[in-house]
């Protein structure tokens, strides 16, 4: 049996289902040790009875890296664990600095807890940037971590070429989703022929770009000559305001809310021919995919790391930012020519399979169990 201490300064409904999953595994315990996330950014908590124990602390996100608390909490059980990880934020590095004292005190007791991550190959700056701090910031990480667990096999590989950390402490877990939470409630089925839905899937924060979205689905509307085709919003957060505005002067925009229950969003995504997300992307695309449906976006240098399983012109569309006339043409496209879209969403479903939750846990159980 192994015991995992996971640090997190925010526990959403994604995060919670996949550790649920991984702490049902017989050979590993696992305890987290959270904050209360953001407040304002469309964010949902999920509250269960999980199978791991969890202390959720009354710090937030922004703090949680400097939190007495937090550091209190962590020192009163860290050497009773085999693997405590954190993340490498920036925001978090001062507490790291401390896990690894307390790392030191404990292997001077003859005690083994070793420090693990799940994390991008470098740390970035605003706007996608990478500077010298950066690149210091990511090698002193990798240095003082036992093992580190890349979101891609890409980000493993960049990151051992460039030697910002050592190939035996590398390992790799595509990031999931709970699939197969999604397949209790759906079986992969072709978007119906009428009407078309587009559905946007994500916090309505700047970054998403939620009015970028409305806007590229008013021209749609007018490229399809009055032909049907409804933009399902599902989300919540600071943008909420132009959602809903967009909803009421025009009654083919749908918002839904923040749903985080797939039996709410699976009729929603069986109805889609593809999820749209203009800003920054996640774990929105294995949402879309997991449903097979195709994942459109445009280029941005801030992506999360699943952009990666994005295969472009395949399972989904990287789309230029400046290019609106052509990108709305190759949209257009793909909504009319059915059999195009269906060689989309079966492309998509085969991605999904390959970024499941039993691939994740899989992964992440032989990084922890590798002697």
């Amino acid at each position: 049996m192994v015991k995992v201490l996971w640090l997190t300064p925010n526990f959403n409904h994604y995060k919670a289902r996949f550790l649920n999953h991984l702490a049902s595994e017989s050979d590993i315990d696992l305890h987290l040790i959270s904050g209360t996330g953001r407040t304002g950014y469309g964010d949902k908590e999920l509250h269960k009875n999980w199978l791991f124990k969890h202390n959720q602390l009354p710090v937030s996100k922004k703090r949680f890296g400097f939190s007495v608390k937090a550091a209190k909490a962590i020192k009163s059980e860290f050497s009773e664990f085999d693997w405590v990880l954190i993340s490498t934020e920036k925001k978090n590095l001062l507490l790291f600095i401390y896990l690894i004292w307390l790392r030191f005190l404990a292997r001077k007791k003859g005690e083994n807890t070793k420090l693990f991550t799940y994390c991008h190959p470098l740390t970035k700056s605003g706007g996608g940037k990478i500077t010298i701090f950066d690149l210091w910031i990511t090698k002193f990480y990798f240095k003082h971590f036992d093992r580190v667990i890349f979101y891609t096999e890409q980000s493993h590989d960049l990151a051992v070429k460039h030697g910002y950390i050592n190939r035996e402490k590398a390992y790799w877990a595509n990031n999931t989703i709970d699939t197969t939470e999604i397949d209790k409630v759906y079986s992969f089925s072709y978007p119906p022929d009428k009407p078309l839905h587009i559905v946007f899937i994500g916090r309505l924060i700047p970054s998403k770009k939620v009015s970028l979205a409305i806007s590229y689905f008013e021209e749609l509307q007018k490229r399809l000559d009055g032909e049907a085709i409804i933009l399902d919003v599902i989300g919540d957060g600071p943008d909420v305001e132009i959602v809903e505005n967009a909803a009421k002067a025009n009654t083919h925009i749908v918002w839904h809310g923040a749903l985080i229950e797939e039996h709410e969003i699976a009729p929603i995504m069986q109805n889609a021919s593809f999820v749209f997300l203009p800003g920054d992307s996640g774990l929105s695309i294995n949402h879309a995919f997991a449903y097979g449906r195709p994942y459109l976006t445009l280029e941005s240098d801030n992506h999360g790391p699943e952009i990666s399983y994005i295969e472009d012109n395949l399972n989904g569309m990287i789309l230029p930012q400046v290019k609106k006339a052509s990108n709305l043409e190759k949209i257009k496209t793909l909504v009319k020519d059915k059999a195009l879209l269906h060689r989309y969403c079966d492309a998509a479903k085969k991605k999904s399979l390959e970024i499941s939750l039993p691939h994740w846990i899989l992964k992440v159980k032989n990084t922890l169990l590798d002697d």
